[in-house]
């Protein structure tokens, strides 16, 4: 890996905490009130935190930092409901001072081989600026749903649903920090993170001044099942506002929403669609498919909004398509490209029956679909259909009939979503 001549990569303690929050600023045109600091230091995920530090005073001050980036470890769900590790990066930044000299290049070809050096099958990510990452071999593989909701929309009856508890608390790590812990793993959606790792877990309770926005401090709503179990769970805010006729017109904030099944839903739901002194609830990331639209009475209320969702970059493609299922039986051979990682290119035989995968090398033989590893990283969760890829040039089929074949086989029953902000 090439780093620019002026530069080095550093691993970066919690001592220089600071001047990572001073990049990140430069980078996302923000100034973080000193008081939030040590919030935002608290959600950063030492031990995997990289920065490009200046050797060369031509290029800067010597020893500052020109650029960070970090990964929170995490295990996500894939089709057919198993667990494979994967990097969740964020916190990717560049000084303004420091564009345009191969630093993000650097920085990510770095992440990626230490994603793979650990085991990980692939590098997940939001993107802030979705022309970036497909350099680096990114797809975007789920969209969300943001909806606005208004209060007291009407739901249609889930049994079950009033046998649930429910709780209604101000957010604290030792308290909550199990329950987020054992609904994440009860998700069965495909994008879905589980919160095993602490630093990861620890992230969901930074709270920033900057993310309140003159609203309160985040909240929970919990549902329990009889005996205690968690079923659901959402972090909330209200943040109150009145019309001139006196009349109030607050609104709820939900920023991440889970429940295993379906009365949990309809529970969880019910609650934040009734909240005194509020009239709209805006809730997202939520799946396409999540069931609040199929519990609506009125659909239309609720102002769905779709745009994408995280973005992942397979860096291990048989570990990656061994892993998940396929709904249907296939025997093909695909050529993947992959400028970063040679072992990755080449010829892979996928088959698969009664939906467990097997993929090996296939040298020699002439491939039925030929891709890029960004479009199979696109297909890899099942939400983005092979074919509209090949519809957009994207996709060479040459074998007729193995486009259909694959795409069906790599479809997800359910629409994948990571239903956590990283």
């Amino acid at each position: 890996m090439s780093v620019t001549p002026g530069y080095r990569l550093i691993s970066l303690d919690r001592a220089r905490a600071q001047e990572m929050v001073d990049v990140n600023a430069w980078a996302f045109v923000s100034e973080p009130e000193p008081a939030d600091v040590p919030e935002w230091v608290a959600m950063l995920p030492f031990g995997r935190i990289r920065a490009m530090e200046v050797e060369d005073p031509t290029r800067g001050d010597v020893g500052s930092l020109a650029g960070v980036a970090g990964a929170y470890t995490f295990r996500m769900r894939v089709p057919g409901g198993d667990l494979v590790p994967v990097a969740g990066l964020t916190w990717v930044s560049v000084h303004t001072a420091h564009r345009r000299r191969g630093l993000l290049r650097a920085m990510m070809a770095d992440h990626l081989s230490d994603a793979r050096r650990r085991g990980e099958v692939a590098s997940a990510l939001y993107a802030a600026e979705t022309e970036i990452y497909p350099r680096f071999g990114y797809g975007m593989a789920a969209r969300q749903l943001s909806v606005k909701v208004p209060r007291h929309a009407t739901l249609r009856e889930v049994a079950g649903a009033d046998e649930l508890t429910v709780r209604i608390e101000t957010l604290d790590r030792e308290r909550h920090g199990r329950v987020l812990t054992l609904v994440q793993r009860r998700l069965a959606r495909p994008g879905t993170m589980t919160l095993d790792d602490p630093v990861a877990l620890a992230a969901r309770f930074g709270d920033p001044g900057a993310k309140r926005r003159g609203s309160e401090r985040m909240r929970i709503v919990v549902i329990e099942e009889p005996g205690g179990a968690p079923a659901g769970y959402a972090i909330f805010r209200r943040s109150g506002a009145w019309s001139e006729d006196g009349l109030p017109e607050g609104k709820v904030d939900v920023f991440q929403a889970a429940a295993a099944t379906p009365a949990a839903a309809h529970r969880l739901w019910s609650v934040l669609l009734d909240i005194d002194l509020t009239a709209t609830v805006e809730a997202g990331p939520l799946a396409a498919d999540d069931p609040l639209m199929w519990m609506l009475a009125d659909m239309r209320a609720a102002r769905p909004r779709l745009r994408d969702n995280i973005w992942l970059r397979i860096v291990d493609v048989p570990a990656a398509l061994t892993a998940r299922e396929y709904l249907c039986p296939v025997d093909a051979v695909i050529e993947v490209t992959d400028p970063l990682f040679p072992d990755n290119t080449g010829p892979w035989r996928v088959t698969s029956r009664e939906g467990t995968g097997h993929v090996e090398a296939a040298p020699g033989e002439e491939p039925d679909l030929v891709l890029a590893v960004q479009e199979l990283s696109a297909a890899y969760l099942g939400g983005v259909s092979l074919e509209s890829l090949a519809a957009a040039g994207l996709v060479e089929e040459r074998t007729p009939g193995a486009l259909h074949a694959l795409a069906a086989a790599f479809e997800s029953t359910s629409a994948p979503v990571c239903n956590l902000f990283f």
